[in-house]
């Protein structure tokens, strides 16, 4: 194994044990699950039990993956400079995009532990009836998603790199996200102008997935359209952050100005 790849793996099991060391991530992943199921269960308590799984269950749970994802590219890149260490890692041997997708799948996999956590959460306690599933397509939906969802992380990460307000704009874009890709409504309520800035996101088409393949009157075409949607706009993300990551590697050597002064 190389040494990046070997450092990646080793970055991602670091990552998820100092990430829930934290009492503000514990309580995102233990906790905040519970409030964001709560409340829109009972927004679409009185809906059908299908519309109930694709926006209480999903929805709520996309809610807490995404919050997991928020932290994982502004917060821990903010953390790292505050502590001095950003510098040493742009530098080091290893690749700075394999510590940063390390950092990212870390705290994805917390995310979905998040996302089960509700799924469990209102299974029992509000006795949610959910549809039975593919175990093989709802896998590969899952995988999708991880590397959909990873890659723009990745591609957030490398823009607050160069920012000194990641916090502030870490705090700005994570409910905005929740709305415009359609967590809890579907995005074709949403004003005309707005959509077009739904369809370039890659949340949007993630959750799009999976409820594509939970979906039991779901045709074979539909699935087939979901993934092959989503594998497109991530292949577009993955070409736009190996573009942004030679612009702000230049940058950030010719500047030197990556800590906090």
């Amino acid at each position: 194994m190389s040494g990046n790849l070997q450092a990646f793996f080793k970055t991602i099991i670091v990552q998820m044990k100092l990430s829930i060391a934290r009492p503000m991530f514990q309580f995102v992943i233990w906790i905040s699950p519970f409030f964001y199921a709560t409340i829109t269960y009972f927004v679409y308590g009185g809906q059908s039990p299908e519309k109930i799984f694709q926006y209480v269950v999903l929805g709520s749970g996309f809610m807490g993956l995404w919050t997991s994802i928020v932290y994982s590219s502004a917060s821990d890149i903010n953390r790292e400079r505050y502590y001095g260490t950003l510098e040493n890692i742009f530098v080091a041997p290893v690749s700075f995009s394999y510590i940063i997708m390390g950092k990212i799948v870390g705290n994805t996999i917390w995310g979905f532990v998040s996302m089960h956590l509700s799924f469990i959460y209102l299974r029992f306690v509000f006795n949610l009836e959910y549809p039975m599933l593919e175990p093989l397509l709802i896998v590969s939906a899952h995988l999708a998603v991880v590397i959909s969802i990873s890659v723009f992380a990745f591609v957030m990460a490398l823009l607050f790199t160069l920012s000194k307000q990641a916090e502030a704009l870490m705090n700005f874009i994570e409910y905005p996200i929740f709305l415009i890709c359609g967590f809890l409504f579907p995005i074709v309520i949403l004003p005309t102008w707005l959509q077009p800035f739904s369809a370039i996101l890659p949340p949007t088409w993630a959750i799009e997935l999976l409820r594509t393949v939970t979906n039991s009157a779901s045709t074979s075409t539909q699935i087939i359209q979901a993934f092959v949607i989503l594998i497109a706009i991530t292949t577009i993300y993955v070409g736009i952050a190996f573009v942004a990551y030679k612009a702000v590697d230049r940058k950030a050597r010719i500047d030197g100005k990556l800590g906090v002064y």
